[in-house]
């Protein structure tokens, strides 16, 4: 009996395993549908989009505040040194180096004669700090000290011809001689032609005043003439002649 019901069960068993591995149906079997999956191209595959980074833009990071120049001429004696300016407006001074730079070369704009003998020197000044200014005359030992703030000089002892330099000097020390910096003092050749001019403007006056003159003369003269032929001829009846009498 024990071994039938173990012999019946095996049998269910099979049947069981048969059923579901070839299930029998009345319905039609189902179509297994092939299903296509199409890919949906996405933006981040082709690109890649920043996340956290921000796109650079002009101006969009920092603001940057330009001064305006200093209105500064380097040939004038300021009224207010550019550093004094520059702090109270706000603006630069122009390639202004600081004063841990060797100064650039200031420029000799003129030298012509003073008076009692001295020679006046006009300069502009460098793009540099300057603390000081100092003349050098040829054949001279006498160097003669100037402020910053100086643009012109009166100084002795120049001979014509002698060769004058000004220096810019600082706590580095001075400028290098140059051509631009160093000029030769040439009183006679400065002033000829303004002497010139003046003697040719005065020729021209005085030839066009003799041509004036000579003109008048001649019309004077000729009027003259005239007027001495009418008085020594007289009026003269046209009815009459000197042989005949009334």
């Amino acid at each position: 009996m024990h071994n039938f019901t173990l012999l019946l069960l095996a049998l269910l068993v099979d049947f069981l395993l048969a059923v579901s591995l070839n299930p029998v149906s009345s319905k039609p079997p189902v179509t297994k549908t092939r299903i296509r999956y199409i890919g949906v191209l996405d933006d981040y595959d082709e690109e890649e989009t920043p996340i956290s980074k921000v796109p650079e833009q002009a101006g969009a990071t920092t603001t940057q505040f330009i001064p305006l120049k200093c209105e500064y001429d380097p040939c004038v004696v300021p009224k207010v040194p550019c550093s004094v300016v520059a702090a109270q407006t706000k603006c630069y001074c122009p390639g202004i180096t600081g004063p841990d730079e060797l100064p650039t070369a200031p420029e000799i704009k003129e030298l012509k004669q003073g008076a009692s003998g001295l020679v006046e020197i006009h300069w502009c000044a460098p793009q540099s700090t300057v603390s000081y200014y100092k003349i050098i005359i040829e054949g001279s030992h006498e160097q003669q000290i100037f402020s910053n703030s100086s643009r012109t000089g009166l100084v002795q002892g120049v001979m014509v011809g002698s060769r004058v330099c000004v220096l810019a000097g600082n706590n580095v020390g001075f400028s290098a001689e140059s051509e631009i910096s160093c000029a030769l003092f040439e009183p006679h050749k400065s002033n000829q032609a303004p002497e010139m001019s003046w003697v040719i403007a005065g020729g021209i006056s005085l030839l066009v005043l003799a041509l004036v003159l000579a003109v008048v003369l001649l019309w004077r003269w000729r009027r003259g003439r005239k007027n001495a032929s009418m008085d020594g001829e007289g009026l003269r009846n046209p009815s009459y002649t000197t042989n005949e009498t009334l």
